[in-house]
């Protein structure tokens, strides 16, 4: 387990106050939309997944996962099969690839 102290969602927006950062300057700087994160120190959202998780992450709000442990899903499985062909569509149930 990391020994890292997390903040709350106040003690998250009282940092960026005290360094004279506001919440959309944050997340543009760090590459998240405004939204997300406002959500995030407003309590609308937790950060369970997708990119609310890694702004949390990056907030200090939740925990990164340990370097050594394993991923429940591998990252490249759960990308769409169009990934591997990026012309390709779904097209009525079939795939076209153009």
């Amino acid at each position: 387990m990391t020994s890292q102290l997390l903040r709350t969602p106040e003690q998250a927006k009282a940092w960026l106050d005290r360094h004279g950062v506001s919440v959309s300057e944050w997340a543009r700087v760090h590459g998240f939309d405004p939204a997300v994160v406002f959500s995030l120190l407003n309590g609308r959202t937790r950060g369970r997944r997708g990119v609310a998780y890694t702004a949390a992450i990056a907030l200090g709000l939740r925990a990164p996962p340990e370097r050594d442990e394993t991923p429940p899903i591998d990252t490249a499985a759960r990308m769409p099969s169009s990934a591997e062909n990026p012309t390709s569509k779904t097209h009525g149930g079939t795939t076209v690839t153009g």
